[in-house]
């Protein structure tokens, strides 16, 4: 990193960096008795997808509407909202694992580790495997209230150039053309935004140097 950022040239040489060591994880019960663990307490994985925040709302929700109004009833709704979290915790890390496993790059041991077969969830696989001739969509997942819809692995997915080949007889030529047709338009689109838009090194460049604008 400090080597990638040194030869831009523009950052002084003895520049310091502080690693944050992240212990990754979830709990396998988070309701126990009359405590339950949210949000951090209930574990973390990595900031690329800010899943706590979601994760602290529907936990929050599910807490209103699942507590008991006597002592009877706190083991069902403990079983239910544990297997519930365990649940949307493994969807998670399919989500995140999404973004590696279909990663072209081979250029460290990182990538190479988190592409290799053996180290995708066997839920993950499956719905690759499936996907590859079906398109992802709401009935695929289980639960009503998903952390991570269907729309949301259809843009990594397509985003990252994963290809599906669905039937033939799933598509008349009528969605086919409708289909090219909004597919130009987003290009074209997407086209005109970047020609607007500062590159990421400019945009950090003039923030650095001016700071934040004052709301």
């Amino acid at each position: 990193m400090k080597s990638y950022l040194g030869a831009r040239g523009d950052l002084s040489p003895d520049l310091s960096f502080r690693k944050i060591d992240i212990n990754s994880g979830y709990r396998r019960e988070f309701w126990t008795r009359n405590c339950v663990a949210v949000g951090l307490s209930a574990g973390f994985l990595e900031p690329l997808e800010a899943s706590a925040i979601v994760m602290i709302e529907l936990s929050a929700k599910s807490i209103a509407n699942l507590l008991p109004g006597c002592r009877g009833g706190m083991r069902e709704a403990a079983r239910l909202f544990n297997d519930t979290y365990r649940y949307r915790w493994e969807r998670i890390i399919d989500f995140l694992k999404l973004h590696y496993a279909l990663s072209r790059r081979t250029d460290s041991r990182f990538w190479i580790d988190n592409r290799a077969r053996e180290s995708i969830p066997d839920s993950l696989r499956d719905y690759l495997e499936f996907w590859r001739d079906h398109c992802p969509w709401h009935e695929d997942f289980s639960h009503r209230e998903e952390v991570f819809s269907a729309a949301s692995y259809q843009y990594i997915l397509y985003g990252m150039g994963f290809q599906t080949y669905p039937a033939a007889w799933l598509l008349n030529e009528r969605d086919r053309n409708l289909a090219r047709e909004k597919i130009s338009e987003t290009a074209h689109y997407a086209k005109s935004l970047t020609a607007s838009l500062p590159s990421n090194r400019e945009l950090l460049s003039k923030v650095r140097r001016y700071g934040l604008q004052k709301i």
